[in-house]
């Protein structure tokens, strides 16, 4: 699911369902975690890792299964995607 996507969901009830239902056909239970904590962390004036790995943590604490390390670097991977292209629109 894409940032936008996971937007829709209305709730984080709904988006650790769709995880342990094993995803999207598009993306796996890891990425879609993911994108739930990248939305999470940008909400925030300065996301963080931190800001990451507390709403997966969130996510598992809500029932999410899914492999922490990895939904975690494609979070900040995301991140890091995301402020690269607005430092570069930025210029």
């Amino acid at each position: 699911m894409t940032p936008e996507q996971v937007k829709a969901v209305n709730s984080i009830k709904e988006v650790v369902q769709i995880i342990d239902n094993g995803g999207t056909n598009a993306e796996s239970p890891e990425e879609v975690a993911a994108s739930y904590a990248y939305l999470s962390a940008i909400k925030l004036d300065t996301p963080t890792k931190d800001n990451l790995e507390i709403a997966l943590h969130d996510l598992m604490e809500e029932g999410a299964m899914f492999d922490f390390e990895l939904a975690l670097e494609n979070a900040e991977s995301i991140l890091i995607k995301t402020l690269n292209q607005a430092q570069a629109t930025d210029s």
